[in-house]
């Protein structure tokens, strides 16, 4: 079974974990370590520094890493900021970039339709998905009222939620993922008893993606989640890899 990471940082983070790639070729060691083929990254600097910054470095990162798949952060196109529309599907196209990726409480915007309108409308022509994490920074009830209006802004939009708590958070997701179809989530912090295959039961495999939240969690927990889960080979495989194949077979840059 191939594994392809969709939650993934290298660099050297602001407060740094036990353990971190500081490079991609360092990155590429520590998947070499768990058997994981393929991931989609982004870079510690998106995050703790501009995503101005932190997107060049990342294109300079991973250029000619063909194991990895880039991941844009964003900020509203109102401050003038980000490159043009176009600057972006052509950097895109070089540096193999795949996803956007949102920290808005970090660099202190709103996700709504008046601050994002347009660039959702944009992601939405092209496919191209956008994560976000909902963990112990934001997540509970307020991370998913923001979930629910990105979803309720731009209901078309691939979103994908990832590091949603380890309590299992059914209660806040399954309502949006019955109503919203191109809602996804990863599965790093899923540590719910039970949980994926009760989820792939109901609602099937095909929302669910592998994540390990590298370097903040240890992979080897996800990798058992669904390793030991009780879902068959096929949804495992989905899982694993096969979504998010999927959900990149639809961008078009």
């Amino acid at each position: 079974m191939k594994f392809f990471d969709c939650n993934v940082c290298f660099g050297r983070p602001m407060i740094r974990p036990i353990r971190f790639a500081e490079t991609a070729k360092d990155l590429l060691k520590e998947m070499d370590f768990y058997g994981i083929d393929e991931a989609l990254v982004f870079h510690s600097r998106q995050r703790d520094d501009s995503p101005v910054v932190g997107n060049e470095i990342l294109l300079n990162e991973i250029k000619d890493v063909e194991r990895l798949y880039g991941t844009f952060a964003i900020l509203p196109p109102q401050t003038g900021e980000m490159d043009s529309f176009e600057d972006l599907l052509e950097k895109m196209r070089l540096g193999n970039i795949r996803a956007f990726r949102a920290f808005p409480s970090e660099h202190k915007f709103l996700m709504t339709r008046v601050a994002l309108g347009s660039l959702y409308d944009f992601m939405i022509e092209r496919n191209i998905p956008l994560f976000i994490p909902i963990n112990e920074s934001c997540g509970g009830i307020s991370g998913w009222y923001l979930i629910e209006q990105i979803l309720s802004n731009a209901p078309d939009l691939t979103l994908v939620v990832v590091e949603h708590g380890s309590w299992g958070q059914d209660r806040f997701f399954r309502p949006l993922i019955e109503k919203y179809e191109n809602l996804y989530l990863d599965i790093s912090r899923y540590e719910l008893d039970g949980g994926i295959s009760d989820f792939c039961a109901k609602y099937g495999a095909e929302r669910l993606l592998f994540g390990t939240g590298y370097p903040w969690w240890n992979p080897g927990g996800p990798i058992l989640m669904l390793t030991q889960a009780d879902v068959t080979t096929r949804e495992r495989e989905k899982i694993a890899s096969g979504n998010l194949k999927r959900i990149f077979g639809r961008v078009r840059i």
